[in-house]
């Protein structure tokens, strides 16, 4: 109840106002505060009646809302008209979302008095709380006589629940107050509202109740919490802080500068930045948003632009250098080497769109295309072909020009003096003779350069069908490639190589054998015999050979085999224009013919005296040599040496702008000037390049300064170490870079400098961010420029308030994409970022996150960023303990917090979130500087599907369904898995798919199939005893999850195993069409005494539906009753085989596990399987086309022959593929002519001389047998033997040797045919040399031709006629 001295006196007349504010002494209530403690309905808690009486009891406490609730005060300022307690009801109280009163602080320290509207927190929830126009009656504070009775109207006691009603009635001088029990529904509970019907009523003159309210001291540590209400915040700083947002070019060089910052926002920030000169052409950059930290290190980092580029400039001037010193009419290619650059001589310029040649004919192909040239050194090349109109009979110069083109405007050109070589004229053999031209080329060669050779036949009127040509070179002049480069388009070519000497030539035997005597190309002048390639012999000697080549025809042969040429030079066409027996070769090297040079840096800027670095450009020169081409590509930087190659610089107009060492040039502590151009010319040798111009730029004037020059300390703040913590300040530092010729530009160089502390212990510097460490005066300096700063230990400055906020996602730049930026020192871009702080920042997903930052602001209206190890913390309301965990730091940036939506958190949304408190940790009481509340919203959409699949890691049996077995099931043994492991995922419509398979949220049910398998809470599917089969349905349902209750999913899993075993006998060994055989009984093999045999195969049957081969799996057995019938049946490979042993039958069981077996008879009787017929296979001997035994002689070979007998059974193999049957116990063999061929009674042949006219037959038989007729068959082989090591073979190796294709028949008379000889020379042994007699006889045979197949290296002999 509210006021002890409740008396509603005589002065407690409200005023003319009406504003019964005065009487609203209650207005503890009121402290319900903005976070909703139902203030608006303050105005209900109308002292009612109960001022009569005094005793205001309960009901005054809310009536400090006043009549526009959002003041909490009555409508009139001077309420309280007469005895009014001076200080105020409501005063500060700021707790309480419940809108109870404060159980500690009742409704203030006085009545309403003047002041009553001071600082009534309940703010804006009054709207309802206005007195009512009758307020006015407060004159009746006369009325106070009877105040005395207020005695008891202590306000405190009543005041936590808030109740005013029931206790107003009481005063009975409020009889006019009869409304006044309105109060008992203004409690102000949960609900916010004070009671809406607690209207002060139409006598609100009760107001009388002015006189102090003695126990309601304000709520002034209506902080977060105190009040016990649970979502009570701290009310947040409006926030304008110096820092917040700041951005920052992310990707810029050290040589980088931004324009002076404007100064941001909270979370706004707009920076210009420019001087992109100093950054690389082409290079690209983007610009950075971050928060907090200082300008240049830490914060945290909220997104960058997308990348734009520094654009380059189109070029302005071209040096050029002739590769092609001269060019000739055969390889008439005129090549330029080049370096391009822009205005300001860099050479990273805009891509040309065309080159362009003038100044000469031109034609063919070209290669000068703008994509030549370097990005990065600006050097390319342009190869352009002269027409052939161009050469004359002399010698002759030409003036050319190389224009670089943009568009139609030739943007730089370059003048050039190309010498072009006379036509040597072309000759030839007189027309009608016979001999060889040889051609080699008309220009000089450089070292390894590849060149042809092309020799031409002259043969009359006779066809050349052969040539055997031996062509010389000298190997100090050119080398051999090999006998791949030599080639033909009317000759087949055998070669062969011979090394030569100091003192002789090497030299290459080539024999041509016309490919179709019958072309009309092969007769007449200039035959084409063959092209040879050649490369220009990597030691070659500059200068003139003119004995490099000579050749020799050592026979033209015609295609009547008669030689019309022998033994006679070659002539040779060269560079001379002349016919001569020798042919002479140019050699040039690769001269360097000029240099070319570049800066690696020509536009600089002097940092020195901002960091202490110097900064170096390097002049690099390119050594151009020479080069002679034939078409237009290929050649262009052959021989060329690139990179620092200048052996020395000199440098004009760099007194005091820099130096130069070598050809490095330094600008730093010595220079004292820029310049718009040092010239520095590289040297190589007796070489020297166009100038490169190198621009410098100098900081004439640099300037720092400080956000703050006084650095206060902050009452309560610590430092990590729990040292005092001042204040910081960022600094900034500008440059004026200025040069010779150049116009100056001020740019931001705050992050590229080096700012140092003349006094650390005083003012400590961390980028650019300044902070006091304790109480003095320090300059901050960079160069020469300085700024001081004072450090202050009193007065101190307080935390007043503070403001926090989640981040998350990246800050909205403007504009969104930077534009690409000129390569100019004054380009500029204004790059402007914000975040939005929103009310309540959305998370969507569990695991979700987003980062804490705080700012408080100080009593002296600065702001400092409130970071963890000052003692910042972060803690969640009650309605979001369970949804957002805050405590976590960050792993990349540990100066800040984490906040993360927890695992099955529900969907949450408030102002007060989180609340961040900045704590001194240090005192030992854990003392409160400031606190601010985070708003967020957690909004996590209900899921859409669900789906349980088979792991990857555990595939299913394969089929439509997946199928495991019992661990003691047979199946087992063919693969079958003993379990499956689930996957489960759940698919929501912002947050995507998300695993589920192990979340205890995930519950696995078996709805179908209880009894065949179990499930584990991760998922694991199992088998389960018993022995039934059959299909099991799985749910997989998530109840407990309200985002995921109204999805499920389902999987189908069988369990299987084996259900029975069938099994079949086949004949043993297996042939095409035996495995659809079944073999029950077992006879004996042609009157012999051995018995057949029989291989089993068994198939298993599973449960669902299918079955499985397991003839050849361990764990299949087969056991004989009887095993003097059929002995225990053993593996042959990887099945098993029956064998008979007596007459009689056997029970056999064959089993695959426990219970899966079955049983059958095989039955051995003495009855014979006679042999029906015999087959000789071919496809053993070393041709079946004809068929031929060919090998040395003595050599044996086991022949093939299949067996068919009576009962439908075949013996593949019968000699050696029937180990339990030999053959020769019922099979013979024989030969017609034992001695080319003999076989013996196994059936083994063995080659004793060729056949050379007619096959030898080789005979099978089978005796007769019982009943049956005897069986034979035969087959036709050739003889031919091969030779043995060391010897020779004449003739064909397979059919008869002296023959034409097939080989099977003996030539007849007029026929023509081959005989082909080969040498067998063993292993490991190398033919050099052999020498040897070919004897035939004259009178029967002639020799037409002689053909060599040598290879490589090898020459032709000498062959010598012998007639006997």
């Amino acid at each position: 109840s509210s006021g002890s001295s409740g008396s509603a006196g005589s002065s407690g007349s409200v005023g003319s106002s009406g504003t019964s504010g005065s009487s609203r002494t209650s207005g503890t209530s009121g402290s319900s505060g903005s976070s909703g403690s139902s203030g608006s309905s303050g105005t209900s808690r109308t002292i009612g009646t109960s001022g009569s009486t005094g005793s205001m009891g309960s009901t005054g406490t809310s009536g400090s809302v006043g009549t526009s609730g959002s003041s909490g005060v009555p409508a009139a300022s001077t309420g309280a008209v007469s005895t009014g307690a001076a200080s105020t009801a409501v005063a500060s109280t700021v707790a309480g979302s419940s809108g109870a009163p404060d159980a500690s602080t009742g409704m203030g320290s006085t009545a309403v008095g003047s002041t009553a509207q001071s600082s009534t927190a309940v703010g804006s929830t009054g709207s309802s709380g206005t007195i009512g126009s009758t307020g006015t009656t407060g004159t009746a504070g006369s009325a106070r006589s009877t105040g005395s009775t207020g005695t008891s109207g202590s306000v405190g006691s009543t005041g936590s629940s808030g109740s005013i009603g029931t206790t107003g009635t009481t005063g009975a001088v409020g009889s006019i107050r009869s409304s006044g029990s309105t109060g008992t529904s203004g409690s102000l509970g949960t609900s916010g509202t004070v009671g809406s019907t607690g209207s002060f009523g139409s006598t609100g003159s009760t107001g009388t109740v002015g006189a102090p309210m003695s126990t309601g001291t304000p709520a002034s540590t209506g902080v977060f919490g105190t009040s016990g209400a649970p979502n009570n915040c701290s009310a947040a700083c409006n926030l304008v802080p110096s820092d917040g947002l700041a951005l920052q070019l992310s990707t810029w060089s050290t040589t980088g500068f931004a324009s002076p910052t404007s100064v941001p926002s909270m979370f706004n920030a707009t920076r210009a930045f420019q001087s992109f000169s100093a950054l690389t052409p082409g290079s690209t950059n983007t610009v950075a948003a971050k928060i907090g930290g200082s300008p240049c290190l830490g914060g945290l980092q909220l997104g960058a632009t997308p990348g734009f580029s520094t654009l380059t400039l189109p070029a302005a001037s071209v040096s050029a250098v002739l590769r092609t010193t001269t060019v000739h009419p055969d390889y008439p290619v005129l090549s330029i080497a080049f370096v391009v650059r822009d205005v300001d001589g860099r050479t990273r310029v805009t891509r040309p769109d065309s080159l362009t040649v003038t100044g000469l004919t031109l034609s063919g192909t070209a290669s000068c295309a703008p994509s030549s040239i370097d990005a990065t050194t600006g050097v390319g090349f342009c190869d352009v072909v002269v027409a052939a109109s161009e050469f004359g009979s002399t010698t002759a110069s030409r003036s050319v020009t190389l224009s670089v083109m943009y568009g139609s405007t030739a943007a730089a050109t370059a003048v050039l003096s190309a010498s072009l070589a006379r036509a040597v004229p072309a000759v030839s053999l007189p027309s009608g003779s016979q001999g060889m031209l040889i051609s080699l080329p008309n220009s000089p060669r450089l070292p390894t350069e590849q060149f042809s050779v092309a020799a031409f036949g002259y043969t009359g009127v006779k066809k050349l069908a052969f040539f055997q040509i031996t062509l010389y070179f000298n190997q100090s002049v050119a080398s051999y490639i090999s006998d791949a480069q030599v080639t033909s388009t009317l000759y087949t070519l055998k070669l062969a190589m011979t090394a030569g000497s100091a003192s002789t030539k090497a030299f290459v035997t080539v024999i041509g054998t016309a490919s179709d005597n019958a072309v009309p190309q092969i007769v007449g002048d200039n035959v084409p015999m063959l092209t040879a390639k050649f490369t220009v012999a990597s030691g070659a000697v500059a200068g003139v050979t003119a004995n490099a080549f000579e050749a020799t025809i050592v026979s033209f042969t015609d295609v009547s085999n008669t030689n019309f040429v022998q033994v006679q030079a070659g002539r040779f066409a060269d560079s001379r224009g002349s016919l001569d027996l020798a042919g002479l070769m140019t050699v040039w090297t690769a001269d360097a013919v000029g240099l070319l040079s570049y800066a690696s840096v020509p536009e600089i800027f002097n940092v020195q005296p901002l960091s202490g670095s110097t900064t170096t450009s390097t002049v690099n020169a390119r050594i151009v040599k020479r080069s002679i081409c034939t078409t237009g590509s290929g050649c262009a930087t052959a021989g060329d040496s690139s990179g620092n190659v200048a052996s020395s610089c000199a440098a004009s107009g760099a007194s005091g702008v820099g130096s130069l060492s070598g050809c490095t040039f330094t600008v730093g502590a010595a220079t004292t000037a820029g310049s718009q151009g040092v010239s520095v010319t590289a040297t190589s040798g007796s070489l020297t390049a166009a100038p490169v111009t190198i621009r410098v730029w100098h900081p004439s004037v640099i300037a720092v300064s400080a956000g703050s020059s006084t650095l206060s300390r902050i009452a309560g703040g610590r430092t990590s170490s729990c040292g005092m913590l001042f204040q910081s300040t960022p600094l900034a530092v500008t440059a004026t870079f200025t040069g010779s010729g150049l116009t100056g530009v001020t740019v931001d160089v705050t992050c590229l400098a080096t700012l140092t502390s003349s006094n650390p212990s005083i003012v400590s510097v961390s980028g650019a961010l300044a902070t006091g460490v304790a109480a003095g005066t320090a300059q901050v300096t960079v160069g020469s420029a300085a700024v001081s700063l004072t450090v202050v230990s009193s007065p101190t400055v307080s935390p007043v308030c503070m403001s926090a906020a989640l981040v998350h996602g990246s800050a909205i730049f403007s504009p969104s994409s930077v534009p690409n930026q000129a390569q100019s020192p004054t380009a500029s871009v204004t790059v402007s970022a914000s975040y939005v702080k929103n009310d309540q920042t959305s998370l969507t997903s569990e695991g979700a996150s987003a980062t804490i930052v705080a700012f408080a602001r100080l009593s002296d209206g600065s702001y400092l960023e409130v970071l963890p190890s000052m003692g910042l913390q972060v803690m969640p309301s009650n309605d979001f303990s369970t949804v957002l965990n805050s405590s976590t730091l960050l792993s990349t940036n540990t100066n800040y917090y984490r906040a993360f939506v927890m695992s099955n958190a529900g969907n949450a949304a408030g102002s007060c979130a989180l609340e961040a408190k900045w704590i001194d940790t240090c005192s030992g009481s854990n003392t409160l500087l400031a606190a601010g509340p985070i708003a967020a919203s957690v909004q996590l959409p209900s899921a859409s599907s669900a789906s349980v699949t088979i792991s990857s890691g555990t595939p299913c049996n394969t089929g439509a369904t997946c199928s495991i077995s019992r661990s003691t099931d047979p199946a087992v043994q063919l693969g079958r898995r003993t379990s499956t492991q689930l996957s489960v995922s759940v698919t929501f419509p912002i947050q995507g798919t998300v695993t589920f398979t192990n979340d205890p949220r995930t519950v696995y049910t078996v709805v179908s199939g209880a009894n065949l398998v179990a499930v584990s809470t991760t998922g694991l599917v199992t088998p389960l005893g018993g022995s039934s089969f059959g299909a099991a349905v799985i749910n997989v349902t998530f109840p407990s999850y309200s985002r995921a209750a109204s999805v499920w999913a389902s999987i189908t899993i069988r369990v299987d195993g084996v259900t029975g075993i069938t099994w079949k006998a086949s004949p043993f060994p297996s042939y095409t069409g035996s495995s659809s055989v079944v073999t029950s009984t077992l006879r004996k093999v042609h009157c012999t005494t051995a018995y057949q045999r029989a291989s089993v195969s068994a198939t298993v049957s599973l449960s669902d539906s299918t079955t499985a081969d397991v003839s050849g799996n361990n764990y299949l057995s087969v056991a004989s009753g009887s095993t003097s019938v059929v002995p225990a049946p053993t593996r042959v490979g990887s099945v098993y085989v029956l064998t008979g042993a007596s007459a009689g039958t056997s029970n056999m069981t064959f089993s695959f596990g426990t219970g899966i077996a079955a049983s059958a008879v095989i039955t051995v009787t003495d009855t014979s399987a006679t042999v029906s017929s015999l087959t000789w296979a071919t496809s053993f001997w070393q041709s079946t086309s004809p068929v031929t035994f060919a090998a040395t002689l003595g050599s044996t070979k086991t022949t093939v022959l299949s067996a068919t007998f009576n009962d439908g059974t075949q013996f593949p193999d019968a000699i050696s593929g029937v180990s339990w049957v030999p053959p020769a116990s019922y099979l013979s063999f024989a030969s017609d002519d034992s001695s080319r061929i003999s076989i013996s009674a196994s059936g083994v042949a063995t080659i004793g001389a060729s056949s050379y006219r007619v096959p030898v037959t080789l005979t099978a038989s089978a005796a007769s047998c019982a009943s049956s007729a005897p069986v034979s068959q035969t087959t036709q082989v050739y003889a031919n033997l091969e030779p043995a090591v060391g010897d020779i073979d004449l003739g064909n190796q397979y059919g008869l040797p002296f023959s034409t294709s097939p080989y099977t028949s003996a030539p007849s008379v007029g026929q023509t045919f081959s005989v082909p000889m080969r040498i067998n020379l063993g292993t490991g042994r190398k033919f050099t040399f052999t020498s040897f007699n070919l004897l035939y006889p004259s009178d029967w045979v002639k020799v037409h031709s002689i053909a060599y197949y040598l290879p490589t290296a090898y020459t032709a002999g000498q062959v010598n006629w012998c007639n006997n």
